[in-house]
């Protein structure tokens, strides 16, 4: 992605977002890519290549904790009502009116919220992977729902929560960087059923450094820009997103919302991932059905990183579901 075309901004709450940004063409919607963790804007880079030729207008931030967005280390501060807000200052500097968002893991709750608050400024919206994230009138209790997930699927899905939300998790997966780093970009879905996913398993994984190596899907650049922001902005700010979302920080904002602003009016679409192990597709499709029935639902034989695994697959999906807007001539400017 070319650098000279990132910009800095100064959010209402005081936080300074880096985030790129590439004028649309005459006709042409703008979309918002928000990336989850532990990304950076980087990891759409193959999306931006695909989609920037054709003339779409793209915003793409590095959220905060990521890349060189603020990284604050008050849980509160990832609330993603706040998030949501911080987005839409962006929008607003950019003179941008309505965009179509497309989002992936942490991502894509903090367009859920977009969604529910500011489900004026879009046109449409897009969720990878992780798929629509309703509001929530009751506390996480992140034990109970591991059991009730083992219990009713037989994998508790959430165990590597557990390890994220301990104080000194970041210092452990800096030391062992790259053992961290073949954990989350797995080589194959199968060392996240077997690693991330069961209670203490992420823990013993980073302690004992295991490296595998990096999946094929992944190349070396890639995984060394990745590596390089990791090491350069460190993992204790990032890792609040479990922090804020295991103590229910989220919880006050979430009672705000009317009920009748979960469900989601404008077009949508969710393209999920069959073997991810923590949500896969045939369990991420449900809160859409429910909240979101008129979405379009694309199921993919891939895992959980979707944007780079099947790069192709989902450029051209979204593509095709963004002409099928009806956007042709469109003015996103305010």
């Amino acid at each position: 992605m070319d650098a000279t075309l990132y910009k800095d901004l100064k959010v209402s709450r005081g936080l300074t977002y880096h985030y790129f940004y590439s004028p649309a063409a005459p006709g042409k919607p703008t979309l918002l890519l928000v990336h989850g963790f532990p990304s950076t804007s980087f990891d759409w880079h193959r999306q931006v290549e695909y989609l920037r030729p054709k003339g779409y207008g793209l915003v793409v931030p590095d959220l905060i904790g990521a890349g060189e967005t603020s990284k604050p280390e008050d849980p509160s501060a990832f609330r993603f009502a706040l998030i949501a807000r911080d987005i839409v200052d962006i929008l607003d500097a950019g003179g941008l009116d309505k965009v179509v968002g497309i989002a992936h893991d942490w991502g894509s709750v903090v367009l859920s919220r977009l969604a529910n608050l500011f489900q004026e400024r879009f046109y449409a919206f897009a969720w990878v992977a992780v798929s629509y994230n309703a509001p929530r009138h009751e506390a996480i209790d992140v034990d109970a729902l591991i059991t009730h997930l083992q219990t009713h699927t037989g994998d508790g899905r959430f165990g590597y929560w557990k390890f994220f939300n301990e104080e000194d998790a970041h210092v452990k997966c800096e030391e062992n960087v790259d053992s961290f780093l073949h954990l989350v970009y797995p080589a194959s879905p199968k060392i996240w059923s077997e690693h991330l996913t069961p209670l203490g398993k992420a823990k013993t994984w980073v302690v004992e450094n295991r490296t595998p190596g990096r999946p094929a899907w992944l190349t070396q650049e890639e995984y060394d820009h990745s590596r390089a922001s990791l090491l350069k902005g460190g993992l204790k700010s990032y890792l609040n997103y479990y922090k804020s979302a295991i103590r229910s920080l989220n919880l006050e904002d979430d009672k705000k919302i009317p009920e009748e602003e979960w469900t989601i009016r404008k077009p949508a679409l969710f393209v999920g991932a069959k073997y991810d192990a923590v949500g896969p597709s045939s369990l991420s499709k449900l809160p859409m059905q429910k909240y979101v029935p008129q979405a379009k639902i694309v199921e993919l034989d891939v895992g959980h990183w979707v944007q780079l695994e099947a790069a192709d697959q989902l450029n051209t999906e979204l593509e095709s579901w963004i002409e099928g807007l009806g956007l042709q001539g469109v003015h996103s400017s305010l």
